[in-house]
């Protein structure tokens, strides 16, 4: 019989890493509805201090043409603006991925980031948001 490979194991973010210099999944959002002005809340996974690199944006309920989103670290557009108002308009699908890169890499500790609608698309939209980064916390 041949040898199959090394085993593998599965696991739900965030992974256990011997590096936090990894760029590693620091919050997510799903369904956010890009039809209103408003937040929706992304707990960050990571207890410490994490730096944002990218956010992504995909699985668009439509094409997004107009709306338009921002990540804070304080509801209402308080904090520091992490990624500053963009239109994802390559999301035309939800097969279609967005990748933005901050605007901030300042070091985060608080518990949530705050994805804000800050323009209607004018029709029904939704879309998840991932944001990926550093996390900072000293590994031992």
């Amino acid at each position: 019989m041949a040898n199959p490979g090394a085993a593998t194991t599965v696991s739900n973010h965030p992974i256990q890493l011997s590096s936090n210099q990894a760029i590693r999944l620091i919050a997510s959002a799903q369904s956010v509805n890009l039809n209103s002005v408003g937040d929706t809340t992304a707990p960050i996974l990571v207890a410490g201090r994490v730096s944002v690199a990218y956010v992504l944006i995909t699985n668009a309920s439509t094409s997004l043409t107009t709306a338009a989103f921002a990540v804070y670290t304080a509801p209402a557009a308080g904090g520091t603006a992490v990624l500053s108002a963009t239109t994802p308009t390559g999301a035309t699908t939800a097969a279609k991925v967005v990748n933005t890169a901050a605007s901030s890499t300042d070091a985060i500790t608080s518990g949530n980031l705050y994805v804000r609608n800050t323009t209607a698309q004018g029709a029904a939209a939704t879309a998840d948001v991932f944001i990926y980064g550093y996390d900072l916390t000293f590994l031992p």
